[in-house]
């Protein structure tokens, strides 16, 4: 339902807008996308780890975290409304002045909510988590009533009123759930968790993050700053849209993999703990690696078919991105491992390397190879990041890539080169169809990878535990 609600909106907004205020849309979209990585991430994961241990009192655990949040809430506010008249003059844009101010409303919001979510994945409410994460992107479809009979003269500023509705109504709900089952709230521990601990757990989280979304976000930022004429931000905009796709799906499996191994780390059973990363890795090669292959694969008609041709100039940089995207959830999800193992010092490194190496070779891409080459860098820098990330999990955990693991790799390798070669003797501009065809697609694999026994139909009670 994320998925499908943002591309619901986003098909709206990229035919009834210019590329040009796309773009701004983009531009204001990606800022606030590294801006969640540091304030949601951190708070979340900090919550569902500790929580999961259970080591503290948690209602102690819940106070300090959200006092720490709210510091951090009011420091990216004061960069979005103050800093608003400096992210215009970078982005050579004066409207972005006015756009980050009311920005700044919605870093507050989104701080806020993660913070609900957080307490739902300590808990192990995994299906309240999936409720509210549901319940927040159909909810930002109320933003194309207001740009139709609102804000039809300022549509981004619709885009922004509509995700904060959204927001509101998500923490709302959220409470609302909470409040009617508190029991697990209520029983009190002796041990109060030290404020700087919950500093350095939330700092080391969103640090790692704001690498993640460096890695991912900084390179529209980059295509908007410097790459001529201003439409490639919209299209460089359109290819990310769709190449972010298995980046969000795979939220999933790192959401429930750290409070899960956590728990069982700190409960001494290491054996099942690795089965357990095991299997979710297993399962998001093979269920959710096929989408991005077929995305990568057929990155021209899809942009064709969703957008118009002027869209197709982006489909080099989507086939890289959609690639990239995987690899940089593979790698959050790897980090996630080594951090329930309390084993965070190889994600500040990595997280430094990162900092010193993306910004500087994606501004230098994009200055001399332009959309193209940007995603290009994105797709080895989060190539090599994955392959070390889970070189450090094997040394620190064992072997978690299990064969039938490796052999979905191998059928999904077949099938980008099937679709590669297939899509340009048909050429489908018809969205219904190709979305037709990739429902097909996708089918037709599922039934190659169960009748070749690699990976396992999970029991009703196993999905349950899980």
């Amino acid at each position: 339902m994320f998925f499908v609600s943002g591309y619901v909106l986003h098909y709206f907004l990229g035919n009834t807008m210019s590329a040009a205020s796309y773009g701004v849309v983009g531009t204001v979209l990606t800022v606030l996308d590294f801006e969640y990585m540091f304030v949601s991430n951190g708070a979340r994961q900090s919550l569902a780890g500790q929580i999961s241990r259970g080591r503290y009192d948690i209602v102690d655990v819940i106070a300090k975290t959200t006092l720490f949040q709210c510091v951090v809430i009011a420091c990216f506010f004061a960069v979005n409304f103050w800093g608003a008249p400096l992210f215009a003059i970078v982005f050579d844009d004066a409207s972005l002045d006015f756009y980050f101010r009311i920005a700044g409303l919605l870093v507050i919001v989104n701080g806020l909510q993660v913070i609900v979510l957080g307490i739902n994945d300590g808990l192990q409410r995994f299906g309240t988590s999936a409720l509210l994460s549901t319940v927040y992107p159909i909810a930002k479809l109320g933003v194309i009533p207001l740009i139709i009979f609102v804000f039809s003269d300022d549509p981004v500023l619709g885009v922004e009123i509509g995700f904060i509705l959204a927001v509101v109504i998500t923490i709302v709900l959220g409470c609302i759930l909470l409040a009617i089952n508190s029991d697990p709230l209520r029983c009190h521990k002796s041990e109060r968790i030290p404020f700087t601990e919950v500093a350095r757990h939330t700092l080391g989280f969103s640090f790692f993050f704001v690498m993640v979304s460096l890695v991912l976000s900084v390179d529209t930022l980059i295509v908007k700053a410097v790459v001529r004429p201003a439409d490639m931000a919209g299209y460089y905009t359109g290819a990310m849209n769709f190449g972010k796709i298995a980046y969000y799906l795979l939220q999933a499996f790192s959401t429930v993999i750290l409070p899960v191994v956590a728990q069982l780390v700190a409960s001494g059973k290491k054996g099942e703990a690795l089965s357990r990363i095991r299997e979710l890795l297993t399962l998001a090669f093979a269920f959710i690696l096929p989408m991005p292959i077929v995305i990568s694969a057929s990155s021209s008609d899809l942009l064709c078919a969703f957008y118009s041709e002027d869209f197709v100039v982006a489909a080099p940089a989507l086939t890289c991105l959609a690639l990239s995207n995987f690899f940089m959830g593979m790698t959050v999800i790897a980090n996630m491992v080594l951090n329930s193992a309390k084993t965070s010092h190889f994600s500040d490194i990595l997280s430094i390397v990162s900092l010193a190496v993306v910004v500087p070779l994606f501004v230098a891409s994009a200055r001399f190879g332009g959309i193209t080459a940007i995603a290009v860098a994105s797709v080895i820098c989060t190539g090599i990041t994955m392959v070390v990330s889970f070189i450090r999990v094997y040394q620190r955990m064992g072997n978690v890539i299990t064969r039938g693991a490796w052999g979905v790799i191998g059928i999904n390798a077949a099938l980008w080169i099937a679709v590669h070669v297939g899509f340009p003797c048909v050429q489908i501009t018809n969205l219904f169809i190709l979305a037709v065809l990739y429902v097909v697609i996708y089918a037709l694999y599922i039934v190659v990878v169960l009748a070749c026994r690699i990976v396992p139909i999970p029991k009703l009670g196993e999905l349950k535990r899980a």
